[in-house]
């Protein structure tokens, strides 16, 4: 029994250890198109890898010797084909892959982390500085390099695609009929919930640059008669009037909790009794020991991403709702790692 855990340790060790050199194959992989071409072509030899790929056999052969020893490829005989997670995460031809986001990994936050312990004892997000132009947060800083900022936004969309089905089928708006989403970048959430339910309007209160995204999105879906776009900013500008029901979506994990009161304040405010405020975001457990996916996020926020915010847990949500006024609180826990927490006034 204690070889078993301590080989199971050996790995868990070279996983941690050598992490960064394990991620820079999968992203070199996922730019060769590998994982695509495997899925297309069927399994390959180690030399109809190297030629598809215009790689020498050595190179090739490192390639794959990592990716098969991490579990993304597998090997049978001498021929080397996608698992089922390959095929599904990183093959083009499954509309719901993830390599815009193991782009937006390699090129923006890779070279910021290296920065992470003068992060931790600053107190801010020290990686920034890797990030060439003005502003205190990442998304500023994105306006001057235009490929990063869409590397950004693809992957930015392709994390909501994931995400915001779970949303729509799992919280209820059969009774919302003005729902706006704060900080709801291209609209890519409220067209989800918009498709679920047909009698509902919707609004995105984003910046200027981004809302002008968000109406192109809505007009290319058909959705432009129910839904629309509003220019604000969340920090200094009133919230539109009318609605109903506020939501944020991967937005309060930002931001500080002195922030996050204050715009749950403002949703408040703009309320009528019974309306509601929806938090939708991956939480940490109350016991704060996990899920994997809060230890990948709350290092981005205070290493790079803004220096003030994190993956919080859920109970803290539910607090900082009842701190802004909300009288009532429901938690609904909804598949891969997200939450839901509903407040009503």
């Amino acid at each position: 029994m204690d070889g078993i855990v301590l080989a199971s340790s050996i790995k868990q060790f070279y996983r941690i250890a050598a992490g960064h050199i394990y991620f820079q194959a999968l992203a070199a992989a996922v730019e060769l198109d590998l994982f695509t071409i495997l899925r297309a072509e069927g399994a390959m030899t180690l030399a109809e890898l190297a030629r598809r790929l215009d790689l020498a056999e050595q190179p090739c052969r490192i390639l794959v010797q990592t990716l098969t020893a991490n579990g993304v490829l597998k090997k049978r005989g001498d021929r080397y084909a996608n698992t089922i997670m390959a095929r599904i995460a990183f093959s083009s031809q499954n509309p719901r892959n993830v390599k815009a986001t193991i782009l937006w990994q390699k090129y923006i936050v890779y070279k910021p982390m290296a920065r992470f312990l003068e992060s931790l004892k600053e107190q801010r997000n020290v990686g920034l500085e890797e990030i060439s132009g003005t502003g205190e947060t990442l998304y500023e800083r994105l306006e001057a390099h235009p490929a990063l900022e869409k590397i950004f936004q693809d992957s930015m969309q392709e994390i909501s695609v994931q995400a915001n089905d779970l949303l729509a089928r799992y919280v209820d708006f059969g009774k919302t009929r003005l729902l706006v989403d704060l900080g709801g970048g291209n609209g890519t959430n409220l067209l989800a919930v918009a498709r679920r339910h047909p009698h509902l309007q919707g609004r995105v209160f984003d910046l200027p640059s981004i809302c002008g995204k968000a109406a192109e999105n809505f007009a290319r879906q058909g959705m432009s008669d129910r839904l629309s776009a509003v220019p604000g900013n969340v920090f200094t500008d009133s919230f539109p009037e009318g609605a109903d029901a506020f939501m944020f979506c991967h937005f309060l994990c930002i931001w500080s909790k002195s922030e996050d009161i204050s715009f749950l304040k403002k949703a408040y405010d703009k309320l009528s009794p019974g309306g509601r405020v929806i938090v939708f975001d991956i939480m940490e457990q109350d016991s704060g020991d996990g899920p994997l996916a809060a230890a990948m996020g709350s290092p981005y926020f205070i290493g790079l991403a803004t220096g003030r915010g994190m993956i919080y847990m859920k109970k803290e949500y539910e607090e900082l709702c009842r701190q802004a006024g909300f009288s009532t609180i429901e938690r609904v826990e909804l598949p891969r790692e997200h939450t839901a927490i509903i407040a009503t006034k």
